[in-house]
């Protein structure tokens, strides 16, 4: 086993026996076999793009089964042997479609005697990231960092379709930079494929943003409760929104009230939620807090879309997955073929049968802050920045994660000058949207967009102020970014802000190990990468535009 690929592989260098997120070795082989096969399928897919072959179903099959190997998505064993037979089968039958060609890479030739899962184990165990190494270090660094960007544009992407909206742009960039993994390339032309997958994974995270807007309605800024009711719940985890739906029209009339939890904080900006009387708040924090919070909630659980962890005795039987998420014995809420609609009703039953949650805390959280709303703020900002009333915007974006460096987020915030505004999205906001925090001049000093899929408004947002503001730069714009990563969309965070020409971008609170020195050295001289040091020392920095 090597998996490095979040941001708490062990000793920062590489979870080699047991993943920290409860991923075995065996499960990781199959991980790696299944992107060692949608290599070889992309490698035809790039042949047929200029043909009359259609593409749609190998597509989007790519972009789900990519996702299914992010960061505590899935862990069924047997997922991973279905999409690993399917992705050989799609390859094969689109490579029969295609002239004969003369090299062909052992990805796209590796044939199964017998779907087996302990064969496809082992072919695994040889085709891990350790096979794939090189004397060019750089090279080696970047096509890893590369392959991690597509699965979070994967993932993003596979969210829009559910929505209804896809872009074929997508697809073709996913099977490009695959396809570019097979072979040796210059380090400048990794380079410039992990900058165009950030700027691609962005406009994917828009794509899903008006997604979300057109079924949901435009998010409206909202204090969120987080205390309880002496009724039986749901808890509803990850970032799904049109879950969180279905389960609150099914649950309407049941007396069950439904909770948020992580990602799923945004759901209550919503206008199609703010309808149901039963959307009762939201309970716990981030995703790694799951095992101590679950059994307090004492309901019915749901995770949707990601940050699931191996389930404790405690309240394993009353846990959910629905949509890629898995785990070998976890009850699954399947899609249903000829209805649009799951049918939860067995989460349903299960809330039936338990008691009120127990109240962890007692205030509000604030969220819902969409491009209208702040374009809507956009004159105060100009006039507080112009009278220095705001001295500096800090972005603070990402996702959490267990280790205590993490804390860092918490006292950087306590610590940032009152006249600091703080723009934010994902689940690193748990390190401090329960602050007071105050205002300036009456804008609230956090806003908060929303999930890590909504980036994409940060950054539509501080270009609009950057026009407004008649500059000609973002970096020039009092604006510095400290992004907190943890997996892979984080990572497309990332090289969004280096496609943009944004400098002195902090990563924390670990770099990637995949950035290994040489990539660090480029990053550092091309892009001026920060790490997060002292709190005070990256104040001082961040306030002076460094």
């Amino acid at each position: 086993m090597f998996c490095y690929h979040c941001q708490e592989a062990k000793k920062n260098k590489a979870c080699d026996t047991t993943g920290i997120c409860g991923k075995k070795a065996p499960l990781s082989s199959l991980h790696d076999l299944l992107v060692y096969t949608l290599k070889g399928l992309s490698f035809y897919a790039v042949k047929a793009q200029d043909s009359t072959i259609d593409l749609t179903r190998c597509n989007q099959f790519s972009a789900r089964a990519l996702y299914a190997t992010v960061t505590n998505v899935n862990f069924d064993s047997a997922e991973f042997v279905g999409l690993i037979t399917e992705s050989v089968q799609r390859r094969n039958a689109l490579a029969k479609q295609l002239p004969a060609l003369e090299s062909v890479p052992e990805e796209a030739l590796w044939q199964y005697d017998t779907i087996d899962e302990k064969a496809f184990i082992k072919k695994g165990e040889s085709v891990g990231v350790p096979s794939l190494a090189n004397d060019n270090e750089g090279y080696h660094g970047l096509r890893e960092s590369l392959v991690y960007a597509v699965k979070g544009l994967a993932s993003i992407t596979h969210h829009a379709l559910m929505l209804g909206k896809e872009a074929s742009k997508f697809y073709t960039f996913i099977h490009h930079a695959l396809n570019f993994s097979l072979n040796q390339h210059s380090i400048d032309e990794a380079l410039a494929l992990n900058l165009e997958c950030g700027k691609l994974g962005v406009e994917a995270m828009a794509l899903l943003n008006q997604a979300n807007i057109k079924r949901f309605g435009e998010p409206v800024p909202t204090q969120v409760h987080t205390d309880v009711w002496n009724k039986a719940g749901i808890l509803i985890s990850g970032s799904s929104l049109q879950d969180i739906q279905a389960v609150l029209e099914q649950t309407a009339d049941t007396g069950i009230d439904v909770y948020t939890h992580g990602e799923a904080l945004i759901a209550h900006a919503y206008p199609a939620f703010k309808r149901f009387f039963n959307l009762a708040g939201h309970y716990g924090g981030a995703w790694q807090d799951q095992k101590n919070q679950f059994a307090k909630f004492n309901g019915a659980l749901l995770i949707t879309s990601n940050s699931l962890q191996q389930a404790k005795k405690t309240y394993i039987e009353k846990l959910f997955t629905t949509g890629m998420v898995g785990w070998d014995a976890i009850p699954h809420i399947a899609d249903q073929k000829s209805n649009p609609a799951k049918n939860f009703t067995p989460l349903i039953e299960q809330a039936k049968q338990n008691s009120a949650p127990t109240l962890l805390t007692e205030h509000t959280l604030p969220t819902g802050y969409s491009l209208q709303s702040l374009n809507a703020l956009m004159d105060e900002i100009i006039s507080a920045l112009q009278s220095e009333s705001i001295s500096r915007i800090i972005v603070i974006a990402g996702c959490d994660g267990r280790h205590k460096e993490r804390r860092y987020y918490t006292e950087l915030v306590e610590k940032l000058p009152k006249n600091c505004l703080i723009l934010t999205c994902g689940e690193t906001k748990y390190r401090f949207n329960h602050l007071e925090l105050g205002d300036i001049n009456g804008i609230p000093r956090l806003l908060d967009v929303g999930q890590s899929n909504d980036f994409s408004v940060i950054l539509q947002f501080l270009e609009n102020l950057q026009q407004r503001l008649g500059l000609n730069d973002l970096n020039v714009l009092p604006v510095s970014f400290n992004i907190a990563w943890y997996e892979q969309q984080t990572i497309i965070m990332f090289l969004s802000l280096l496609a943009l020409g944004i400098k002195n971008v902090r990563l924390g609170p670990t770099l990637p190990p995949f950035f290994n020195e040489e990539v660090l050295n480029i990053l550092t001289e091309k892009f001026a990468l920060k790490g997060i040091s002292t709190v005070e020392d990256d104040i001082e920095a961040m306030l002076e535009g460094e």
